[in-house]
C-alpha cells in the first residue's frame, strides 16, 4: 500500500512548532513526518535547518529530512541528534559520484538512512549506478524549493522508468501531490507520497489526509 508522508518546509521555528502540532495531533493517519531543508543557493529559499529542530528528539514520527542545499553532509550530525532516520539529498547538488559516495557514508556512519533526491529535468539514466545500489530514491514531481506547484505530468512517466531501473528501491514522490494526482502516483509505483500543501494549506487537514488516503486506495 502506498504511504502518505505530511510535509512541512517553513523559515520560521514557531511556524514550524504550529504546523508540527497540528499534524502530530493527527499522526493515527500516518508514522512518518517529511521536513524540507534549503539554504538560499541549491534553490532559491531559505529554510530551518535541523540545529533548529532538537525538541524533536523525543518525537514518534518517524523523521525524513530533505536537503535542497549544497554539501548535506554538513548538517547530518544535527539531524543524528534530533531524531531524524531518514535523510534525503540531491543528485543535482554534486559534482561528481565520489561526492555523492562520500555523503552516503557520512549518513549511515551516524546511522542515517541515505536517500537520493531527483530533479524533473534530470534523466533518470545519468544516476542510473546510484539508482540501483540505494535503497531510497526521492523523484521530485516539482522543482524544488517551495511548496504549492503544479505537478509536472511527465512525473507518472519516470516513475515506471524510476521503479524499472530500481526494482528493488522505494520510491518517493515529493511536489505537487494532490487528489488524483496521487492514485496516478501510486498505480505507476510509488511507495511513499510526500504531500505539503494540499495538506498544511488546506481548510481542514483531516478532509485532506482522508481524500488523499482514499485516493491512493481506491
Amino acid at each position: 500500500m502506498t504511504e502518505l508522508v505530511p510535509a512541512i518546509l517553513t523559515n520560521d521555528v514557531s511556524d514550524f512548532r504550529k504546523k508540527y502540532s497540528e499534524l502530530f495531533v493527527l499522526s493515527h493517519y500516518f508514522n512518518k513526518l517529511h521536513i524540507d531543508f534549503a539554504d538560499n543557493e541549491f534553490v532559491n529559499n531559505k529554510t530551518i535547518m535541523p540545529a533548529d529542530l532538537q525538541f524533536l528528539k523525543s518525537s514518534s514520527l518517524t523523521l525524513m529530512a530533505h536537503f535542497m542545499t549544497y554539501d548535506p553532509k554538513q548538517y547530518f550530525k544535527d539531524c543524528a541528534k534530533a531524531g531524524f532516520k531518514f535523510v534525503f539529498f540531491h543528485f543535482e547538488a554534486f559534482d561528481n559520484e565520489r561526492q555523492i559516495n562520500e555523503t552516503i557514508k557520512a549518513a549511515e556512519d551516524l546511522g542515517l538512512a541515505p536517500g537520493l533526491a531527483i530533479n524533473p529535468d534530470t534523466p533518470l539514466y545519468k544516476a542510473a549506478k546510484l539508482i540501483q545500489k540505494m535503497n531510497l530514491i526521492q523523484i521530485m514531481g516539482i522543482r524544488p524549493g517551495f511548496q504549492g506547484l503544479e505537478f509536472m505530468p511527465s512525473t507518472i512517466n519516470r516513475i515506471k522508468e524510476l521503479r524499472a531501473l530500481g526494482k528493488n528501491a522505494i520510491i518517493c514522490v515529493d511536489g505537487g501531490i494532490k487528489v488524483g494526482i496521487a492514485k496516478q502516483c501510486a498505480k505507476a509505483g510509488a511507495d511513499m507520497l510526500v504531500a505539503g500543501s494540499a495538506i498544511v494549506r488546506s481548510q481542514n487537514e483531516v478532509t485532506a489526509i482522508e481524500a488523499l488516503k482514499a485516493d491512493v486506495e481506491t
